[in-house]
């Protein structure tokens, strides 16, 4: 759409040489031409200029203002047009101000300047995503103006760049500051990224993206007016941790090699996507998650599941993982026990969704499941469990046929089950042995195969 809307005011005016008459758009109020640019790139907004003397003074008025940098060349051409365009500016508000560069910025790029004239103009939307000096000598370092960190109309925040380097003064303060995106950028020393969060009262929505020379060690989050919750943290070696207290929480999600024991105080907890990939993932991390509604978990080990209750939960899916012979972890072990999933299903009543992805190849030591010998049957399994799936069936593993074999068997209120098995090879045999396992939910549904081919029960 907005190509076609540039297209249109940017051809029209060729052809009222000859026709005149036909230039409607020229003659709209300057309100409606201001829209109108408002709705494509500032590079494009700019070119609009040179149509006629009409033309001439619009896009300065334009309170949205968008520089993508595209050309093969580098940066240059990106921040010279920033600034010339800046300098023109005119429009007393500015709403938002994003800069995105694909290629690395050049030592002309005075990024304090824009954000500065961007505070200054009362901005409620800004957005820096510039990728790092990509040199062998030591990369451009740049910080933030003063009048940043004190800005009272900024709404949504993004900043990615780890040559950025954020240094929060005592006296900071975002007032209206409702989205927060840090990606890969530098904090000054292990409390600036904290006096920032504490000077956002209104803060929202939280996105982190650890970099891995960011210069935090324990990364703290307690804000009481989060509602959502997203941090990843992929360095494997550095020795890190999360310390997240907010109990507003609604949705989190979470990427982490790295120490999560610290997490609480979550008691409106609906959603949450938890990566923990270590060897042996302990339980004071899950525990956090007890009152969550919907969990989705990555573990490589299932042993943290023996002791805790969810009351509430009840859609979980649980992707377990063996780590690829690259980066195969000291402590991890060959065998991966799925024994622990009868106590989660005995702790979670309500439960109506299951979904496992079984992603453990057939190398690891295989042992039957006792399951059989138990009591009792799970209470989700006789009065909730509705929909259950099993991706990456292999076929060969005892205790992987048993737990699916249990399931079938004590599922009373089931009404779809998918087994989805790993590979073509045996596919046959290996569909001919799922339908084979007695259903005790006659009316229920199974699926064996990816492209959702029903086989009725």
């Amino acid at each position: 759409m907005k190509t076609r809307v540039f297209f249109f005011v940017q051809f029209i005016p060729l052809f009222s040489e000859k026709m005149p008459h036909i230039d409607r758009i020229s003659a709209l109020h300057d309100d409606l031409l201001v829209n109108i640019l408002s709705q494509v790139p500032t590079k494009d907004a700019v070119t609009t200029m040179v149509l006629s003397k009409r033309w001439g003074l619009v896009w300065t008025m334009v309170p949205k203002l968008e520089y993508n940098d595209t050309s093969k060349e580098g940066g240059k051409s990106l921040w010279r047009l920033v600034d010339k365009s800046l300098q023109l500016h005119k429009a007393p508000v500015l709403q938002s101000l994003r800069i995105q560069a694909e290629r690395q910025f050049t030592d002309d790029a005075d990024v304090g300047k824009c954000v500065s004239y961007a505070v200054d103009h009362n901005v409620r939307e800004l957005a820096l995503i510039i990728p790092s000096l990509i040199l062998p000598t030591q990369p451009k370092i740049l910080l933030l103006p003063s009048n940043f960190y004190t800005s009272k109309t900024l709404v949504n925040l993004t900043l990615s760049c780890s040559a950025l380097v954020i240094d929060v003064p005592s006296l900071a303060c975002f007032p209206l500051l409702q989205t927060l995106a840090l990606l890969k950028v530098v904090f000054k020393d292990e409390s600036s990224h904290v006096r920032l969060l504490a000077n956002c009262p209104a803060l929202s929505y939280l996105r982190v993206n650890r970099y891995c020379g960011d210069n935090v060690k324990t990364f703290i989050v307690k804000v009481p007016s989060l509602k959502s919750f997203t941090y990843t943290q992929n360095d494997r070696r550095a020795s890190r941790s999360l310390v997240l207290d907010s109990p507003g929480l609604r949705h989190l999600i979470i990427f982490d090699y790295g120490d999560l024991g610290s997490i609480q105080n979550m008691p409106h907890l609906e959603t949450a996507y938890v990566g923990h990939l270590v060897p042996q993932p302990n339980d004071k991390f899950l525990r956090s998650f007890s009152s969550v509604g919907n969990l989705y978990l990555r573990l490589m080990d299932v042993a943290c599941f023996s002791a805790i209750n969810f009351p509430r939960l009840m859609k979980f899916k649980l992707h377990l993982l063996k780590p690829s012979s690259s980066e195969f972890v000291p402590g991890y072990s060959e065998y991966c026990s799925l024994e622990p999933l009868i106590f989660f299903l005995h702790n979670s009543p309500i439960l109506k969704v299951l979904t496992i992805s079984y992603d453990v190849g057939p190398d690891f030591e295989d042992l039957p499941l006792s399951w059989n010998q138990q009591s009792s049957v799970p209470g989700c399994l006789l009065s909730h469990l509705e929909i259950f799936v099993w991706d990456k069936f292999g076929g060969r593993r005892r205790q992987e046929r048993e737990c699916v074999a249990y399931i079938f068997a004590n599922s009373k209120c089931l009404k779809t089950a998918t087994v989805l098995p790993r590979c073509s090879y045996r596919l046959e045999e290996i569909v001919e042995d799922i339908k084979s396992m007695y259903r005790v939910s006659e009316s229920s549904q199974l699926i064996t195969h990816s492209d959702s081919t029903i086989l009725e029960g």
